[in-house]
């Protein structure tokens, strides 16, 4: 998550504190702490501007949308079987990779100098 770029930004003593904490008890940088903590306010805010939206809905609005959502779930359980292609898909993959390795002639982990 840390990028080459090293931006400054102010932190209270205290706040400083809690994150060197956090990044000893994690084994995590503190910048990658603070993205996390970042990222998990920004889908915070969207989850709540959805739930005001939602809130803002009529109940013709809320049917509507269950009866698509029950549309959708009916699609989940159409009885089809198991598609065979997906079976050929890993099939076809892992001959793929065998016949990498055979060419090669060594293993992959070794490193070229």
């Amino acid at each position: 998550m840390a990028t080459n770029a090293r931006p400054l930004i102010r932190l209270s003593r205290r706040s400083y504190a809690t994150l060197k904490a956090l990044s000893k008890e994690t084994g995590k940088t503190m910048s990658d702490l603070a993205g996390e903590a970042i990222d998990r306010h920004v889908r915070e805010r969207f989850l709540e501007a959805a739930n005001r939206e939602y809130a803002r809905w009529t109940p013709a609005q809320r049917r509507a949308h269950q009866e698509e959502l029950a549309a959708w779930d009916a699609t989940l359980m159409d009885g089809l079987e198991t598609e065979e292609w997906e079976e050929e898909r890993r099939a076809q993959a892992a001959e793929r990779t065998g016949a990498r390795r055979r060419v090669v002639g060594r293993p992959r982990s070794r490193t070229r100098s």
